[in-house]
């Protein structure tokens, strides 16, 4: 009788277990840095730190807009339209300030042509944040200067024409127009004082205060 071959134990049979394990985590943690600097929703975020933080602890994936501001900043900086253009942020909001004189003829809402490929420039960047839910709000202010054109009787319909037209602008660049709403201001919400004490004009004053506000803001 042919005695039963005896069964050696391989050594190491699950070391592919270690190093499978090292590739998830790998792979998991790579999809956390990318959530996180995906700017996700409240939702999500919420999703993620439930389902992953018995693993990985706690999780913080809020971001500010850091890249949608570079690439904001980009096209003003190779323009050098820092006297014309302005860019402010907080967590929850991006606020773009533009000169009237610069994008707009005087004491019209007819664009300068040739500003077109700047703006183009400006809205791109924010169509990367299609992902979570904003509104575009588009202010026109002007000074306390009447309109000399002819073609509108006060500044209430030169501002929102203005407003107006900038929001074609948007659409026409991708940005959708539920999420854009125009706004005319006229003068009603000057930065600076248009008169002195004495009740003279002041220029510089004047020009500060003709600006277009586009303000997005996070609604989640």
């Amino acid at each position: 009788m042919i005695p039963p071959k005896k069964i050696i134990p391989e050594e190491n049979v699950d070391s592919w277990l270690m190093s499978y394990a090292d590739l998830i985590t790998l792979l998991m943690s790579f999809f956390v840095i990318f959530v996180s600097v995906s700017e996700p929703r409240k939702e999500r975020i919420s999703i993620l730190s439930s389902g992953m933080g018995g693993k990985f602890g706690t999780i913080d994936v809020s971001t500010a807009f850091d890249g949608v501001i570079r690439d904001l900043q980009q096209p003003v900086e190779i323009s050098k339209s820092f006297r014309d253009i302005t860019i402010a942020h907080n967590e929850r909001s991006i606020e773009i300030e533009m000169s009237n004189a610069a994008f707009f003829k005087p004491f019209t809402a007819e664009l300068d042509e040739s500003k077109l490929p700047l703006l183009t420039q400006i809205i791109a960047p924010l169509k990367s944040i299609d992902f979570i839910d904003y509104r575009i709000s588009i202010e026109s202010h002007t000074s306390d200067a009447k309109p000399q054109s002819g073609l509108y009787a006060t500044n209430w319909e030169l501002s929102s024409a203005r407003a107006a037209r900038m929001v074609r602008i948007f659409i026409e660049n991708g940005i959708k127009p539920e999420t854009l709403k125009a706004i005319g201001m006229a003068d009603s919400h000057p930065k600076v004082p248009n008169l002195d004490p004495q009740g003279n004009a002041i220029p510089s004053n004047r020009e500060k205060n003709e600006r277009i506000l586009v303000k997005l803001e996070r609604i989640s």
